[in-house]
């Protein structure tokens, strides 16, 4: 098969699987929490042990050092920075919503704790597949559509008289 053949089904084989996971997810929730769930945290796991599996092979058994090299230190830093970036998604971003407001966390944009009533705008971005909330304040919360109980916080935004 066309190398760029697989490509395209893969790339399909994945908004598929992201299609079917959030629609199962986007209302499920307890008391309000927002976080990833076992598909994030398998990618974690995954990327982990494809890194690690290539490192094992790149110090320990014989293998081409002029063909190879190169492709395996690619595979150890391409699958190692899925693991770290997989991590921090999976076990470090979390949040909490009720009526009145939403509390979001993340390792890269820090602490968020604003009022649904100082809600400006809320956007769906369909390349990263995020809705962004935007406060009066200025901060952005940026919640996936792979996120445990995005749809409810969607529907209550909704509920405020906010279009998409």
């Amino acid at each position: 098969m066309d190398s760029n053949y697989s490509g395209i089904i893969g790339g399909i084989i994945a908004v598929i699987l992201c299609t079917i996971v959030s629609s199962k997810i986007s209302h499920k929730t307890s008391d309000g929490q927002l976080k990833f769930g076992v598909l994030i945290s398998g990618l974690f796991w995954c990327c982990l042990a494809f890194s690690l599996g290539c490192l094992y092979v790149l110090l320990f058994t014989e293998y081409n050092h002029e063909r190879d090299f190169y492709p395996l230190i690619g595979l150890i830093v391409g699958f190692g920075i899925g693991a770290i970036y997989s991590f921090g998604e999976a076990f470090k971003v979390h949040g909490r919503f009720d009526e009145t407001s939403i509390q979001f966390h993340t390792p890269w944009s820090g602490s968020k704790d604003e009022l649904w009533v100082n809600l400006k705008q809320v956007k769906f971005h369909s390349t990263p597949n995020w809705y962004t909330l935007t406060f009066e304040s200025g901060a952005k919360i940026r919640l996936s559509a792979l996120l445990g109980g995005h749809g409810l916080v969607i529907d209550h935004v909704k509920s405020l008289g906010h279009d998409l």
